[in-house]
């Protein structure tokens, strides 16, 4: 899939150089805990502006609203939202645990950073100069999925650690989460070469 990726990157005329990593995404709330998709009904969820996310959680039965991150700490204090979404490192630097009572490994996005640059201004540098580049990109891919892993992790025991309650989702109520969400992808088929669709889900059943 990164490698399909990079072609279509190739095509526009940007020199891919690696791709970082956010982590996995996982709903807070403090209404209830959620550990199948009914629990996930109604709850007045706080995601980012992206079409796709919005349209995820409104057929998991949610009621999604977008909102931009700064807002979103007083929102859940004063109960103008239930919940939100996002990888434990972000609940945790961003002290969602003092206003939510309730976390599960949701993994229902995961989050890519891709490193690129401008294929003609990378061309116009030396050979030498174009090594030093590629190299520095390379340690830096390297260290930052590392450390990103490791983060999440941490992350995750120290929301625990702080009073959060944990909920882990079973392979039974995954697999109907990806039921529910499945008319989001045959959408998404209009919108995005089917091809492209096709690969993501090939590469997520590995």
């Amino acid at each position: 899939m990164g490698d399909d990726l990079n072609d279509r990157l190739a095509d526009e005329g940007f020199l891919p150089l690696g791709w970082m990593e956010l982590g996995s995404r996982n709903v807070t709330n403090s209404v209830r805990p959620i550990g199948t998709v009914e629990d996930l009904k109604g709850l007045k969820i706080r995601l980012q502006p992206n079409e796709t996310h919005i349209s995820t959680f409104r057929a998991l039965g949610a009621n999604p609203v977008s909102m931009g991150i700064a807002e979103v700490y007083s929102a859940l204090q004063q109960g103008v939202l239930d919940g939100q979404e996002n990888p434990y490192s972000v609940i945790k630097s961003r002290n969602f645990n003092e206003v939510q009572k309730y976390v599960s490994d949701t993994n229902h996005f995961f989050d890519f950073i891709a490193l690129v640059v401008n294929r003609d201004q990378f061309d116009a540098l030396s050979e030498e100069q174009q090594q030093i580049v590629r190299e520095a990109a390379a340690d830096a891919v390297a260290w930052q999925r590392e450390t990103a892993r490791a983060e999440d992790e941490a992350a995750r025991e120290a929301l625990i650690a702080a009073g959060m309650e944990f909920t882990e989702i079973t392979d039974e109520a995954r697999a109907q989460m990806q039921e529910a969400s499945v008319p989001v992808i045959e959408e998404l088929r209009q919108r995005v070469d089917p091809a492209l669709i096709d690969r993501v889900l090939e590469d997520a059943a590995k």
